[in-house]
C-alpha cells in the first residue's frame, strides 16, 4: 500500500483525537521510502476495548503479543515488541501528522527497528538512514 491508500483507510476508521498511532511499516510508506503490507495500529487501552466489542478478531501471536485484526489492520494496545517501549501517549509527543493522521516519526521506527535488530528491520534502518540523509 502506499500513502493515499493508508490514510484513505485510517480515515475511514474515523478513530478519536489521541487514541492511537500508526507504526511498523506505514510510516516508511508515506513517506515514499517502501510500500506496507498492512496497517499496524498502537491504540489506548479504551479504543482497544471498541474494538474487541465491535467485532475486531483476537490473535495471540505469543503469550505476550496480542493483536485485534480487521481487514488490513492489526491493533496493539501496548508495545512489548522489544527492550524499547515507549507509550502511546510519548510517541503521539513525536508524531509525524499527515492529513490528520498520527503516523510514528521515522526516528522513533528507527529505534524500535535499532533494538530489534531482526534481518528486516536492518533492512528498514538502512532505508530510513538513506532518506534522513543530508542532500
Amino acid at each position: 500500500m502506499k500513502k493515499e491508500e493508508i490514510i484513505s483507510k485510517l480515515k475511514k476508521l474515523n478513530f478519536p483525537e489521541n487514541s492511537y498511532i500508526v507504526f511498523g511499516s506505514c510510516p516508511l510508506a508515506v513517506a515514499g521510502i517502501r510500500d506496507a503490507q498492512d496497517i499496524d495500529l498502537f491504540v489506548s487501552k479504551e479504543m482497544a476495548l471498541q474494538l474487541r466489542d465491535s467485532g475486531w478478531r483476537e490473535i495471540a501471536k505469543s503469550p505476550d503479543n496480542k493483536s485485534l485484526t480487521h481487514d488490513v489492520f492489526e491493533a496493539y494496545d501496548n508495545w512489548n515488541f522489544s527492550s524499547y517501549t515507549p507509550t502511546l501517549g510519548q510517541l503521539l509527543a513525536t508524531a509525524t501528522i499527515i492529513d490528520g493522521v498520527p503516523f510514528v516519526s521515522l526516528e522513533e521506527v528507527k529505534n524500535w527497528k535499532t533494538v530489534s535488530g531482526r534481518p528486516k528491520d536492518l533492512a528498514d534502518i538502512a532505508l530510513i538512514d538513506k532518506y534522513l540523509e543530508p542532500i
